[in-house]
């Protein structure tokens, strides 16, 4: 199954590393997944026009060497006119010259409720009146060292008052192989709205990384495979869980054969913690599914394959993809070399990046469900190592036997400034003996209003019929959200 396929073609990835070792190091820090979504948004609607062909975009975040690497390529794409491409490969061209950036955010939000909203870094938004004060920063002083930290802290009229620190690491290697350190986070697949095994739904978690921050072109009989990318992590996970401190292994081969298409693997396994084996040599067993929930080898095993098909037609471009993941295998046996997937959930979209011809606007559909095959509540709930950091989960934000349906529009007034709707129903099965429904409807506009300062403004309303599971009266929640933020930046 997957993992069999990942070591099939693991030696041609180290295979073109071996090769691309004797290049001039190469890396920088991340983008940050949801204080730079912008960026995210502009790569997403260049690459389903078809402008970056040679970019793997489903293993996020996406380091800022990849971006340039990325972005440089573009004007290849149009040399009769290198500026014909899109103005949003301009601006986001510009952005990513900056080496160095320090950010500070300031914001006053008003809620209903208290919510965690979603892919949000765990971050809540407290009940009534509330403000936040955030910092961020990512400094590149050498081709081969870079390093990037962020720090929340937030004020609620009630008392709900707290501080974090997100994404914050300290990089050093190649743009080939690459060592990162520090509180990491992991966006596995094509879904935007979540996908099924990692997003940032939870607060990053503290771990080790290794991964090339640039695709690494394919050499020889393993040319057919394109561009390539690899991810591992290992996280240790903290001790308010049912297991304490147990270990979170990630991993994740991603290919881009053409530009048309992109398919990418990946894995994730709890293992470990309070009174059980943190070895490699456990993890290693793990990995392979040796006398998987047997008695003392309890781990939880999630996998699953993603595939995108980019159709940049000039008239009308679309991009099309399909997410399949597993909770939980049946054991390796004597007539099964691998350890075989079970409970499958599954996610599907299609992505609009202009409406007929105009890049001005686009339009996202997306649904997924790990509600099928009446498996029950089996995703993201192992009783041992529930999959899941500080009380959110890990991979989609539905949650647990759900069903998901989202809807997302952009119109752009310019290329770093856009305007965002979106429509979301989510119906939950086993909170109680009724199906909770909740319908959400978010708009907001995002904004650089000069190269410096950029403004954020967002409202949400969602209306949830049998909260909880249990028939009652429908439950509201509003939330009104403005930002403002300075960035100084340095760069080449």
């Amino acid at each position: 199954m997957a993992w069999g396929v990942l070591l099939l073609a693991a030696p041609g990835v180290f295979l073109a590393l071996f090769h691309a070792l004797a290049a001039s190091p190469a890396c920088a820090a991340d983008l940050y997944l949801e204080d730079e979504r912008e960026i995210y948004h502009a790569l997403d609607k260049m690459n389903a026009m078809g402008m970056l062909p040679g970019s793997l975009a489903n293993t996020r975040p996406y380091d800022m060497q990849a971006v340039r690497a990325a972005v440089d390529n573009i004007a290849g794409l149009y040399p009769d006119d290198p500026q014909s491409g899109d103005p949003l490969a301009r601006w986001v061209a510009s952005y990513a010259k900056q080496t160095a950036i320090a950010r500070g955010t300031a914001s006053i939000s008003w809620a209903e409720r208290r919510t965690v909203p979603p892919n949000n870094a765990g971050v809540p938004v407290p009940e009534g009146f509330s403000a936040e004060f955030s910092a961020l920063g990512r400094y590149e002083p050498y081709s081969w060292l870079s390093a990037n930290a962020k720090g929340v802290v937030w004020w609620g009229e009630g008392g709900d008052s707290d501080a974090i620190f997100g994404d914050s690491t300290v990089e050093f290697g190649h743009k080939y192989i690459s060592l990162v350190a520090g509180k990491i986070e992991a966006w596995y697949g094509p879904g935007r709205r979540g996908s099924l095994i990692f997003t940032n739904n939870a607060e990053p978690f503290p771990g080790v990384r290794l991964h090339n921050p640039v695709p690494i072109p394919m050499p020889w009989i393993f040319s057919f495979l394109g561009n390539v990318q690899y991810d591992l992590f290992l996280a240790q996970l903290d001790g308010d869980r049912p297991i304490k401190d147990s270990r979170l292994f990630g991993m994740r081969l991603a290919a881009r054969p053409s530009r048309y298409f992109e398919i990418g693997l990946s894995r994730a396994i709890h293992y470990g913690g309070e009174g059980r084996s943190n070895s490699l040599s456990k993890l290693w067993e793990a990995f392979w599914g040796y006398q998987i929930n047997q008695s003392g080898n309890m781990e939880n095993e999630l996998a699953g394959f993603d595939v995108e098909v980019t159709l940049p037609f000039k008239g009308q471009p679309v991009q099309l993809y399909y997410e399949m993941a597993a909770e939980d295998q049946h054991p390796r046996t004597s007539n099964t070399p691998f350890p075989t997937p079970e409970k499958w959930a599954y996610l599907g979209g299609v992505f609009l990046p202009a409406i007929l011809g105009n890049s001005s606007f686009d339009l996202r559909v997306e649904y997924a469900t790990n509600h099928v095959y009446n498996n029950g509540p089996v995703w993201y709930v192992h009783p041992d190592y529930p999959h899941e950091y500080k009380g959110q989960v890990l991979g989609h934000p539905m949650g647990n036997d759900a069903r998901d349906l989202w809807i997302q529009g952009h119109y752009y007034l310019r290329p770093s400034t856009y305007l965002e709707l979106g429509l979301n129903w989510t119906d939950r099965y086993s909170l109680g003996p009724q199906v909770e429904s909740t319908f959400r409807c978010t708009a907001g506009i995002i904004g650089w209003i000069t190269k410096s300062v950029r403004t954020e403004t967002g409202f949400s309303w969602e209306n949830v019929e049998n909260p909880g599971g249990t028939a009652g009266p429908s439950r509201t929640n509003t939330v009104i959200r403005t930002a403002f933020s300075y960035q100084a930046g340095w760069g080449r």
